[in-house]
């Protein structure tokens, strides 16, 4: 077994060991998204995403593995945003002014919003950062991956596509 399935493996393992939330949509579940607040005071209402592939993160500023996997979400938004991928990451930082200033720091261009209690209800509390989800065209949910993802596990969400 190679380094990379292994550590998803046991990635995978210790996200379903703690991660039971009855009202959480489960892979292949409809998901129904509540409107979002982005940092810049924009709302996006549910209907912004109707047909589109929705990533959605869940990240922290000072997550150091935040930090590696953003650029490569960026990365892939780029390459498909005409395709139809949308990126909303939902920062669980204390102080909410941090998070605007890091999106610039970084050039990222993907939506950024606050992580609510409703965004927590529909997505779920999967332990670890950062967390990943997969909302496709059809409005159920995809893939679910916690913890960090290497280059070649971003390259594949574009399957989604």
């Amino acid at each position: 077994m190679n380094r990379r399935k292994f550590v998803q493996l046991v990635a995978l393992g210790l996200a379903a060991a703690a991660t039971f939330n009855a009202t959480a949509a489960s892979v292949g579940d409809a998901v129904t998204l509540p409107p979002v607040t982005l940092i810049d005071g924009t709302v996006l209402k549910p209907e912004h995403w109707q047909g589109k592939v929705l990533i959605v993160e869940r990240f922290a500023t000072w997550c150091p593995f935040c930090k590696v996997q953003n650029p490569k979400l960026e990365k892939l938004l780029k390459a498909n945003k005409s395709r139809g991928l949308e990126v909303l990451a939902l920062s669980i930082d204390k102080n909410a002014a941090e998070v605007p200033k890091y999106m610039q720091q970084h050039g990222y261009t993907f939506n950024a919003a606050m992580m609510t209690p409703e965004w927590q209800r529909v997505l779920g509390d999967v332990k670890g950062l950062p967390v990943t989800w997969v909302i496709g065209r059809d409005g159920k949910l995809k893939q679910v991956e916690a913890g960090e993802l290497l280059d070649e596990d971003v390259a594949e969400l574009a399957r989604w596509l």
